[in-house]
């Protein structure tokens, strides 16, 4: 999932939540949940960014934009609990951080989260690091699952 998001999604949402537009992007997030409610992890994503090229990965497969409710959905809820409370307070604020998002992928097959603030030329920022399951290890997991018998997955 890290390789779907990295590119033009993560790249749109750093533009959207860029020093130059912060306050304008949460104007919008706070006029988006008064006509749809309260804010979860994910649920105003294609409406910030609603064009399907928006979403497009380095070999411009914009597949990401169609899976994206199955792969938000599939964060464990931990984490889109964090990611939901780190986007929502900052959004809400009075004044807003830029915010620096980066997508990739983990060493193992387990999601994380990392957020932090940081300063970048004298600009405090809030940094999100979401690290989704490797696909090597999840491709291998996958062969070797399929390659047992009933007897051995038991």
């Amino acid at each position: 999932m890290g390789g779907i998001y990295s590119d033009e999604f993560e790249n749109n949402m750093n533009v959207l939540t860029s020093p130059a537009n912060i306050k304008a992007t949460a104007r919008k997030f706070v006029e988006l949940e008064k006509a749809n409610g309260r804010y979860s992890f994910g649920m105003f994503a294609k409406m910030v960014l609603p064009r399907p090229a928006d979403w497009a990965d380095q070999y411009g497969s914009t597949k990401g934009y169609a899976s994206w409710e199955k792969h938000s959905g599939s964060i464990p809820k931990e984490f889109r609990d964090r990611l939901t409370d780190a986007a929502a307070s900052n959004l809400r604020s009075e004044n807003p951080l830029p915010c620096l998002l980066k997508v990739g992928s983990n060493v193992d097959g387990s999601y994380d989260v990392q957020i932090k603030t940081f300063v970048h030329e004298g600009i405090e920022y809030m940094g999100i690091l979401m690290l989704c399951p490797n696909p090597a290890l999840q491709s291998a997991a996958k062969s070797e699952s399929t390659e047992k018998t009933p007897a051995e997955a038991i």
